[in-house]
């Protein structure tokens, strides 16, 4: 490991040069560091694992081995936490992203919402107009039928023709006769 790469994980050169220094008892321990360098913990572990229930490898092997594991956990942590911090930032930023569209639609719905409010007092305006016109219609059809009614019953009534042409005998006739008796009593 070198003590500058920020990618390996370790604040403090010390660490890493003790950590370098027990790798180095064994030439196994820096292989297996840059052969599982690009390995997810999981595999680092199981090759570990393998090396260890090994009973051919030395102990000094798996102890530099272990080290070297050690040293590529730490690294995945670090790969694992900017991956998280990425994760992290493109969540915030697809929240911003679906804040700023809700912003938007809210907006939206105002203004749809105003135009569609005006457009109900337009149209109940519009209606009370019409009302008003329709009273207004209505009066004047019962003004002229008012008029119309007492113009026909103003106008004379129509005599018909022959009717005054007739003689008095002619107008008598047409009249009936009552005969009216006196009463008489009777005795008992």
């Amino acid at each position: 490991m070198r003590p500058e790469d920020p990618s390996a994980g370790f604040q403090h050169g010390n660490v890493v040069a003790f950590i370098n220094e027990k790798m180095a008892r064994h030439i196994k321990g820096p292989e297996f560091y840059l052969e599982n360098i690009s390995l997810s913990w999981a595999e680092v572990e199981d090759k570990l694992r393998a090396i260890l229930e090994n009973s051919a490898v030395t102990s000094e092997a798996k102890e530099a081995c272990a080290w070297g594991s050690l040293a590529l956990g730490v690294r995945c942590a670090r790969r694992q936490g900017q991956l998280h911090a990425c994760r992290v930032q493109w969540l915030q930023d697809f929240t911003k992203l679906h804040k700023s569209a809700l912003q938007a639609l809210a907006s939206n719905m105002k203004e749809v919402t105003e135009k569609h409010e005006m457009e109900c007092k337009e149209a109940a305006y519009q209606l009370q107009l019409t009302l008003a016109k329709l009273a207004e219609v209505q009066k004047e059809k019962e003004l002229l039928r008012w008029k119309l009614l007492q113009a026909r019953f103003a106008t004379p009534k129509r005599i018909p023709q022959g009717y005054l042409q007739k003689t008095p005998h002619q107008l008598q006739s047409r009249r009936t006769a009552v005969t009216i008796q006196p009463m008489t009593r009777e005795s008992s």
